[in-house]
């Protein structure tokens, strides 16, 4: 049976140990560099206690802390280490965040509380706790499990705790987190037949009910520890883990379920992983921005990341270029009834016959196009009867070239090197994939996980002019995934 000492740092064998682009088996990813992301610490942090374990909640920010708060008496264990509790903190803009306070003395007890997560309706908390409760076997805390339980929200106020049917207190269930459907619910574990100290399980909600919990399997599970899960609206599940690629301590990784399974978890770059403990991450719908925890500081704070390549709302869909003209002689019209035969010579090298003739030309330029007149009966031809120079003008929009349509897992192309515009020079090329990965490069390479329509952006940016003022443009294209065909 494991056992658990103290508070956050003392309880490493389980919520730090087992709590905190690169390859896929031979298939690159798009690159992520630090330059796609800026990242702050939040003013919030004590910076004496822990803070970590962020969930978005209302109009804020939830997270676990051992600092000491005013509503409750400030316990400790017996080893005089803090207590964990969950506290909500206000977001008041982009800049400024509120005073934090315990989220509810409904839920805090003498005991550990936290991490935790909600339904998207934010009215159902599930959240960790020790097993234990009560006042007289507070001595006994050193041996008090965890396990998952459950509140409902009514107005400010949370009620009806229940605990997780598979509870036990042999062994430690924590850090849940909820599908946005409400109906998966994974959570770390260190019950017998894992791969390691702690893995990832999840049990299904079946007509109102939770089935017996499932382990992720090896391909996810190490032999170290994995804890701290996020599901995320795409399917995309992130997690801590101590595995022997880690750049120092927990790394954050994360899979998606593909064709049947879970594929080989991926690293996250710079500036998520360093080479200190860096652990539960979670993001908006978006990718746009997000929160994860690392104590690359004195302790363990929030941080905050907002991603440097955003959707745009109003990208312009790029257009099919088609350089194609109708081309026809007026006078030529009018004497469609004598004896001639109208060739037209375009000017890249291509002659038509007809009176009217269509012709695409394949780049922008200026074209001398002229009509030779052949009389059918003498086959005598005159040259030159009547010549007239195209402007073929470059459309000017943001350009790249890549497949319409796809399989999942499949490696896509995309070059966006044929983009130019005549009052700009371009200084840099930021790609959003729609599914979380961005890139920078006028050439570059995306994994789609999951079947979809993922409306790709492009967006360039100019070099300073003279006032040293920039100028973006951003082209976007549908590209279609489709499930992996099996042979």
């Amino acid at each position: 049976m494991l056992t658990i000492r103290g508070t956050f740092r003392e309880m490493n064998s389980f919520f730090k140990l087992v709590i905190g682009l690169v390859f896929i088996v031979g298939l690159a990813m798009p690159v992520q560099s630090q330059d796609n992301y800026k990242i702050e610490v939040l003013p919030f942090n004590s910076g004496i206690f822990d803070d970590f374990a962020p969930v978005i909640f209302k109009n804020g920010i939830m997270f676990c802390s051992n600092r000491k708060n005013k509503i409750l008496s400030d316990y400790t264990t017996t080893d005089d280490e803090r207590l964990l509790d969950i506290y909500w903190v206000e977001q008041k803009d982009n800049l400024k965040w509120g005073r934090p306070r315990l989220m509810s003395d409904d839920i805090s007890t003498i005991f550990h509380e936290g991490p935790a997560c909600l339904n998207k309706e934010e009215n159902i908390i599930f959240f960790t706790r020790n097993y234990t409760i009560d006042r007289k076997n507070r001595k006994d805390r050193n041996q008090n499990n965890f396990g998952i339980f459950t509140a409902r929200r009514i107005g400010e106020r949370w009620s009806d705790i229940k605990p997780f049917k598979y509870n036990d207190p042999d062994y430690n269930i924590a850090h849940p987190t909820l599908s946005r459907d409400g109906n998966q619910l994974f959570f770390a574990s260190d019950m017998p037949g894992g791969n390691g100290k702690s893995d990832i399980y999840f049990s299904t909600k079946e007509n109102g009910d939770w089935i017996t919990p499932v382990n992720l399997g090896p391909k996810m599970n190490s032999d170290s520890s994995e804890i701290y899960p996020f599901i995320h609206e795409s399917g995309r599940l992130y997690f801590a883990s101590a595995r022997k690629s880690s750049l120092g301590g927990l790394d954050i990784y994360y899979s998606q379920f593909v064709d049947g399974e879970w594929i080989e978890p991926i690293q996250l770059p710079s500036p998520f992983n360093s080479p200190s403990d860096d652990f539960a991450y979670i993001a908006d719908g978006l990718f746009e921005t997000g929160f994860f925890s690392s104590n690359r500081g004195r302790t363990d704070d929030v941080f905050r990341f907002i991603s440097m390549i955003p959707r745009y709302a109003d990208c312009q869909q790029i257009e099919e270029i088609s350089y194609c003209y109708e081309i026809t002689e007026e006078g030529a019209a009018r004497l469609d009834t004598l004896p001639f035969i109208y060739e037209w010579d375009l000017g890249d090298g291509t002659k038509k016959l007809g009176i009217r003739v269509e012709h695409c030309y394949e780049n922008p330029g200026v074209y001398m196009v002229q009509l030779n007149v052949i009389d059918s009966l003498t086959m005598e031809v005159k040259y030159n009867e009547a010549a007239y120079p195209i402007q073929v003008d470059k459309v000017e929009q943001v350009m790249f070239n890549a497949v319409d349509t796809c399989h999942v897992g499949d490696k896509v192309e995309f070059d966006g090197s044929e983009t130019s515009f005549s009052n700009f020079e371009i200084a840099d090329y930021r790609w959003n994939f729609d599914d979380g990965n961005v890139g920078i490069s006028s050439k570059v390479s995306n994994l789609f996980l999951a079947p979809g329509i993922y409306n790709v952006q492009l967006m360039v940016k100019s070099k300073p002019d003279q006032d040293g003022q920039t100028k973006t443009r951003c082209g976007s294209k549908n590209i279609v995934v489709l499930e992996k065909t099996s042979l």
